[in-house]
């Protein structure tokens, strides 16, 4: 299962997505987003043998693999990771989007129908490059399009904070299939990390609030939170 592949999420999912999909990881900074993108496809990739491409804006691959091993994340050999830390400071009028589709249409022609999972991290980093206008809104629209046309199982990080709706900037609340909203809770006085599922088309699923914790392996579901 790909999204299945999160410990204790047999709780709020009951059958797994079907490529192609789209889904976005919501939430603040801290919230353990790429954490979770990590350990949804590295599970997935370790268990199919299948091939995987993380693309990285803002963060390095020494960096981004340095915080998976912080999490007890183990890293599959099938799994590419890129990132465009270098293109941004050579080249300010780069169109990323257009870079990120040549990128995946050169691994589809490389590794064919293996070629499955597709992670960017992140819209936010993309959106703060670009002027987000009616033209930005449709190439967003064209480019989850042509996500979909190479039958990827996809994952979109982006920010938001608490209490924003998941539309944001480029009106992909709307364009993704499924929208995972991670978030920072208080209770007691302490910081509790957050897991709910928004949207999830196509899946049976509960919309509960779960409590999510780095395990000895990475991120684990540990149960319900009730207000």
């Amino acid at each position: 299962m790909f999204l299945g592949n999160l410990p204790g999420i047999e709780r709020v999912m009951f059958n797994d997505v079907q490529a192609p999909y789209i889904s976005l990881i919501t939430g603040p900074p801290g919230a353990l987003k790429t954490g979770t993108a990590l350990t949804f496809v590295s599970n997935y990739l370790r268990q199919t043998g299948e091939f995987g491409l993380y693309c990285t804006i803002e963060e390095t691959v020494d960096s981004l693999m340095r915080g998976a091993s912080s999490l007890g994340l183990s890293l599959p050999q099938n799994l590419q990771i890129t990132d465009f830390t270098e293109l941004r400071r050579d080249n300010d009028a780069m169109d990323y989007l257009k870079f990120t589709r040549r990128m995946i249409e050169h691994f589809k022609r490389e590794r064919g129908d293996q070629f499955t999972v597709f992670v960017l991290d992140s819209l936010g980093a993309i959106y703060s490059l670009t002027n987000v206008d009616e033209k930005m809104r449709r190439t967003m629209f064209n480019f989850f399009d042509f996500l979909r046309s190479q039958n990827l199982k996809c994952i979109c990080l982006t920010e938001r904070q608490v209490g924003e709706f998941a539309e944001l900037d480029g009106n992909e609340g709307f364009l993704a299939d499924g929208i995972i909203s991670m978030g920072l809770d208080r209770r007691n006085g302490k910081l509790v990390r957050t897991f709910q599922l928004e949207k999830m088309r196509h899946v049976r699923h509960t919309m509960e609030k779960q409590a999510i914790d780095v395990g000895p392996n990475g991120p684990v579901l540990l149960g319900p939170l009730f207000d």
